[in-house]
């Protein structure tokens, strides 16, 4: 005569045999594991979640994170040349650059010195070298904005002209897909350079 188990039953184990083949489940105080004949452990393998109540897969966790803003930063010096920043994929959109100037640079009369960040293919798309006035300690930002339609370098470029001392760090903010954003201001004469607002688009 077949025996019935009740699973349902208070008491039960923590181990539960699932049939002959002695797959079974095991629960803990913080995990519960699932394992096949022979002790190893198994995945639990689930379908994409499609209402609030369901779990995630991790293809669903990793697409809504691509969406999400990153923050870049990296210190330089008054010496530090020319280098690339970050590498950026299709669809990737810029949404804001600053360069911090912690300390007025050492750079008398400040002949030919300045910061121009951008790309591989415009060096000074978000900063410029008008942009920053390295004999004064202040935080420079750039509201332009650019999605790529193909994968690019963010650069930077640090012309040391007269300068002997100093340093600043350069901050960007990211999307790696594009992103929606509002505008709560206005500018009502448009044009390509401000000496207050930096790059205009």
């Amino acid at each position: 005569m077949a025996t019935v188990k009740k699973y349902n039953l208070a008491g039960l184990n923590a181990n539960v045999e699932l049939g002959k083949q002695g797959s079974y489940i095991t629960g803990g105080a913080n995990e519960i594991g699932f394992y096949a004949n022979g002790g190893a452990l198994q995945k639990l393998k689930i379908a994409n979640a499609t209402v609030a109540s369901e779990a995630v897969t991790k293809a669903q966790l990793d697409d809504v994170a691509a969406d999400l803003l990153q923050h870049v930063t990296v210190d330089v010096d008054y010496d530090s040349g020319s280098a690339n920043i970050a590498t950026v994929g299709s669809g990737t959109r810029v949404i804001s650059v600053t360069v911090d100037v912690p300390i007025a640079w050492t750079a008398p009369n400040n002949t030919a010195t300045y910061i121009e960040v951008g790309d591989s293919d415009n060096q000074s798309r978000y900063i410029r070298a008008q942009d920053i006035d390295v004999l004064k300690a202040a935080q420079y930002h750039s509201q332009y904005q650019y999605e790529y339609g193909s994968e690019g370098t963010l650069t930077y470029d640090i012309t040391q002209g007269s300068a002997s001392g100093g340093s600043a760090t350069l901050s960007i903010v990211l999307a790696s897909d594009s992103v929606s954003v509002t505008d709560y201001g206005s500018i009502n004469n448009a044009q390509n350079s401000n000496s207050d607002l930096g790059n205009i688009s």
